[in-house]
Parts: C-alpha cells; structure tokens; sequence
C-alpha cells in the first residue's frame, strides 16, 4: 500500500455517478475498504448527485470537469467521435490533476477513464464491471475502448458476469477477478426502519425499488400487477415502486402506485411484503440482496445473477414470463406464513453467504496484486 519512500499509495476511484443506486454503493464501500487499509483515496464522479456528501465523509471527492457538456456531447449523432474525444480529454485533464497510481474504475460507464489512464505511462487500471456483456459492450464503443485492454485488470461483479468478461476479453477465469457485490449490512439495517404510511391490518404490500425504465421491466411489473389485483378483487393488495423516473402515461388504477426516489428507500422496503425484481436485464442486483436483508421475500425473473443470489429463499421465475411471474406474486399474497418463512431464509442466506467481511478481502487481494 506504498509508494517509493513510504508514502501511501494513491488510488483514484472513478465512480460513473453518485446516485444512490447498486453499483455508486459498491464504489461506496470500496472507498471505505481501501481508507481503512492504509491508501491515499480520493474520488471521483462523473456526476453530481446525493451520494457526494457520503462519499466526501470518506475520501476527497470531487465532480468530474464539465460533466453536462460531456454527456450532452457522447450523444450527439452527428458528432460522436468529437463527444468521444471531449469525454476522453476531459477523463485525462481529470487523471493529470489528481496524479494516482491507481485508477479504480467503477463500472463500463465510466469507461473513458479506462481509455484516458492508458495514455499514462506506469498508471495501472482495474475496470469492476457491473454491466452484462450486451451493455458493456455499448458502454466501450461509446467511450472509444473498441477492446478490452491487456494491461487492465477487471473485475466482475457476479459469476455472470465473470463469464461474460471471459469471453469480451478472451481472458482465462483466473485472470479475472471475481467480487460478488454485496450489501452494506450495518446501513441498511440501521436506515430499513418500518415506513410510517398507515396500513390496515390485511394489506399486502408488493414492492420494487429502482429506476423506472424499460431495462428494469416496468411494462412486465404493471402487467404482472394488473393480473394480481384483477385475480383477487376482494384482498387488499397495494403494488408500490419506488425510484425516479416517469411512470408509464395511462397507468391509473390506485392501487399502483409510483413514489418517486428517495434519499432512503430502506423504510419503504422494509415496508414490502413481497419484493419483486422485473427486470429484463441485471447482472446483480443489489436490490434484492438488501430486500432479502430486511428479511422480505423476493419474486424475480431469473436474469444474470439473480437465481444465485435468491438460491431457496424466494421464487425465481423464467426471464420475461409475466404470467408465471404473477402466479408467483398471488400465490405469496394469499400465504403469510410462506412470507415468513422466505423472509427468514433470505436474511440468514445475506448474512451467510453475501458478507461485508469476504467483500473486504477479496477487495484487498484484488488492489494488492
């Protein structure tokens, strides 16, 4: 963790956005991970948002230089490799300025550090990957990285996509580094306090946390949604999302419901009796990790690493099977005392199997070498 003549070393942690989404957490605790064992930390976003304060307690932490004009300019289709060479400079005056021997970059959107960094003798890169093959690989073209490079160390975030790097960079498994995502146990039970929303006695609660996008299955969730509460007219079911994003325009019946973001979900989630994960793409969900946490059961489509985070402690149904999908739900609505008993499971499955403890030393091995 030193430099020539005992100084630390110092280590620049890239993080694509300071939302308060999975991947931003994750960089989120490897920042505290690497504070704690001694390095020189500083971060930084590509943009501003509510995670900066946190960050900031932490490590220095700054916004990446001129964050709108970038992003308004890499999506200028008549101007792509001009916004591309604007993103990369902008990445190399920001690498220039901060002079780190590492360059932890924490996720493919963030992928024009990765270009900017090779432009620097000796610096070396580590890319976490937190994307599927399919959105990686939009993610590098956009940047300008046509390949993944030799001298960049990777890391996946689950086995999936460990799998998928395997195959981008025609690596051996061994060569890619292998950091299951995990929840920060201490903050999510702390915040996950129950919500204070009025509830009567008999109602069901069915939830899902995260942005209201296509890639995320807000179309499947409103349609699996639509098919519960028609099934059962006479229970007292509330279908609730929270996250940003526009909701769907027609959706009006009131018992679905969209909450807009918030800056702690954790008392919302912890309010679900049942979370449920559409998705049509998520390589690993920290999500559901931290809904099984709370001790919620989960219904989900088993889309990237999701079948191996659940395991026996939720139900796991086929990518894009709305109706199974919906069988699943209402069969968890009409039997508490299965909520229970996957609630339980799931909770003592994250704290078996998903620790803060492993996520640390497989941190460390991967920095130290």
């Amino acid at each position: 963790m030193t430099r020539g003549g005992g100084s630390p070393l110092r280590v620049l942690v890239v993080t694509h956005e300071a939302s308060r989404s999975g991947a931003p957490r994750v960089a989120e605790m490897v920042v505290r991970t690497l504070v704690g064992e001694g390095y020189a930390v500083s971060v930084l976003s590509c943009r501003p948002g509510p995670l900066l304060p946190e960050f900031a307690a932490l490590a220095p932490t700054a916004v990446a230089l001129l964050p709108r004009l970038r992003r308004r300019a890499t999506r200028l289709r008549w101007g792509r490799r001009v916004g591309r060479g604007l993103d990369a400079g902008c990445a190399w005056v920001d690498l220039r300025r901060r002079r780190p021997d590492l360059v932890y970059v924490n996720s493919g959107a963030a992928a024009a550090y990765v270009r900017a960094a090779r432009w620097w003798p000796r610096r070396r890169t580590i890319l976490h990957v937190h994307e599927s093959a399919a959105v990686l690989t939009d993610l590098l073209a956009g940047a300008g990285v046509h390949q993944l490079p030799d001298d960049v160390e990777l890391v996946a975030c689950s086995p999936s996509v460990h799998a998928d790097l395997m195959d981008l960079a025609g690596r051996d498994g061994h060569e890619i580094a292998l950091l299951v995502s995990v929840p920060d146990e201490g903050r999510v039970l702390a915040l996950g306090g129950r919500d204070t929303t009025e509830r009567t006695t008999d109602e069901v609660v069915v939830g899902c946390c995260g942005s209201v996008e296509h890639r995320k299955g807000v179309d499947l969730w409103l349609r699996a949604a639509g098919q519960v509460l028609a099934d059962l007219p006479d229970r007292s079911v509330r279908f609730v999302w929270v996250g940003d994003g526009t909701p769907p325009a027609g959706q009006v019946d009131p018992r679905i419901e969209f909450a807009g973001p918030s800056d702690n979900p954790y008392p919302a989630m912890a309010a679900f009796d049942i979370a449920t994960l559409p998705s049509r793409d998520d390589p690993f969900p920290l999500v559901v990790l931290e809904s099984m946490l709370l001790g919620v059961p989960v219904v989900a489509f088993g889309v990237g690493g999701v079948p191996a985070q659940i395991g026996d402690a939720g139900v796991v149904v086929r990518p894009g099977d709305v109706v199974g999908f919906a069988e699943a739900v209402r069969a968890l609505v009409l039997d508490a005392e299965a909520r229970d008993v996957l609630g339980d499971r799931a909770r003592r499955r994250v704290l078996a199997e998903f620790s803060g403890t492993g996520f640390e030393r497989a941190l460390q091995e991967v920095v130290a070498r």
